[in-house]
């Protein structure tokens, strides 16, 4: 007997996205809307914003800071949360619940707290605020959120293969090479991409530390404390366009990643 679905879901479904894509696409329309207003009908098309745009050296800076603070970050916090987690989950069995909750405190404690906090011990210690501190920061913060992707991922890991790798011949660092990270590289591209979005999105805790100095969210408010500039919507629109991009070569990667393993599961 074929049952209907309820309608209502179907209408929930359609409304729930049209709810969480509508205003990115009135983003996209007022990005090239000639006018400064934010009213149909729109006063013509225009790439003016755009130029206006990558006319403005502060905002390239601000873009140039945050991609250096969030290239940095986003790969120390990959390395040092890949080899916690194998560690914790792996290596410890003492205190193990101690330890995953106290690394999962960033994710749960407000970046409020976390921006005060570390306001204060950077200036306890006497060193200078500026985008190092900063990086310093993220890297913390994205460590928990690396931590949090790799987990599961790890405890699925059969470490004895390494070891039975390295009784039949292989080095340490080529049992890590080849046997290790093979199995981890999705999680860790995950994690990876992941901490980039947290720290390049990261506001509060950089707003604290930066200093002089300016990242990207910094300059959006700015200028949005005189209105709603159009440079704030080019700004979107791109961060809206490099982010489905990564995704898309996320999503690409671990099925290129798939058809390798299922490749070199059969001999020959």
């Amino acid at each position: 007997m074929n049952k209907r679905k309820p309608v209502f879901l179907t209408i929930y479904t359609i409304g729930f996205f049209l709810y969480i894509f509508s205003p990115l696409v009135l983003i996209f329309i007022f990005a090239f809307n000639s006018g400064e207003g934010y009213n149909f009908p729109l006063q013509g098309i225009t790439w003016h914003w755009f130029i206006e745009l990558f006319s403005d050296k502060t905002a390239l800076h601000s873009i140039e800071n945050s991609a250096v603070i969030a290239l940095i970050s986003a790969t120390v916090s990959t390395i040092l949360g890949t080899g916690l987690t194998i560690g914790i989950i792996k290596g410890i069995t003492k205190y193990k619940a101690f330890l995953i909750t106290a690394l999962l405190l960033p994710v749960l404690m407000p970046s409020l707290t976390i921006g005060i906090a570390a306001l204060v011990f950077f200036r306890a210690i006497s060193i200078p605020l500026g985008i190092p501190v900063v990086i310093l920061s993220h890297v913390s913060i994205s460590i928990s959120y690396v931590f949090l992707i790799m987990m599961g991922r790890i405890e699925g890991i059969h470490l004895e293969i390494q070891e039975a790798a390295i009784d039949l011949g292989a080095s340490w660092f080529g049992s890590i090479k080849d046997v290790l990270i093979p199995g981890l590289l999705p999680s860790i591209l995950a994690g990876w991409l992941f901490a980039f979005m947290i720290s390049w999105n990261e506001f509060i805790v950089t707003y604290f530390l930066i200093g002089t100095d300016v990242t990207l969210p910094i300059y959006i408010f700015s200028q949005l404390r005189f209105g709603i500039s159009p440079k704030v919507n080019v700004i979107s629109v791109l961060v809206t366009v490099f982010t489905l991009t990564a995704a898309v070569l996320l999503a690409g990667s671990r099925k290129i990643y798939q058809r390798i393993k299922t490749g070199n599961s059969y001999p020959g």
